[in-house]
């Protein structure tokens, strides 16, 4: 019980000193940077990467739980490691990126901590994908000393229309799509 009101002193006391503390504005380091995903085909684990996407992060480093980004991913830039399979995905069945160029997702609610350690986050947020747009939740390590963020989300491919037609049959290809990234600022 002693431990429950110790987090929860915490995770007030990071709410309040973030609504005071001054946010600064910093960019993604592409070069240092990623962001990831991975699917599920026939039973096997499907891994690729967007090779472009750009944003910001308002973060305090002194009172860093509070977070909040603004991200921008190009959707012909995913990667595959394999030709066919990316200009698949990159059809009008999945990511049709002729009409939905670009992926977006922002944060702006509060994080929460993570119990037992203020450096772990659940944060909040939205992500447009093919025009649709749903809220979703990020799980984030923060390392304010080396203005590092990793994080993870798992997705429903259909909440937003991903893998339609003859490919929107869910034993074959799998609904949960695990995202991952790290971001390193400068």
């Amino acid at each position: 019980m002693a431990r429950i009101r110790a987090t929860l002193a915490l995770a007030a006391i990071v709410v309040l000193a973030s609504a005071t503390a001054q946010a600064a504005s910093f960019r993604f380091d592409q070069s240092s940077s990623t962001l990831k995903f991975e699917g599920d085909y026939d039973g096997a684990a499907i891994e690729g990467k967007f090779e472009q996407f750009s944003g910001t992060v308002e973060w305090d480093l002194s009172a860093p739980a509070q977070p909040r980004f603004a991200l921008s991913i190009p959707t012909k830039s995913l990667n595959t490691d394999y030709e066919e399979r990316d200009d698949t995905l990159r059809s009008a069945e999945w990511f049709d990126v002729e009409h939905f160029p670009e992926a977006k997702f922002t944060s702006d609610s509060a994080c929460s901590p993570v119990p037992g350690n203020a450096l772990q986050l659940s944060c909040p947020g939205n992500l447009t994908l093919r025009g649709k747009s749903k809220a979703v939740s990020l799980r984030l390590d923060l390392d304010p000393a080396k203005k590092r963020i990793v994080g993870s989300s798992v997705l429903n491919r259909r909440d937003f229309g991903v893998g339609s037609g003859e490919w929107d049959e869910s034993g074959v290809i799998g609904e949960q799509i695990k995202v991952s990234f790290e971001l390193v600022l400068q």
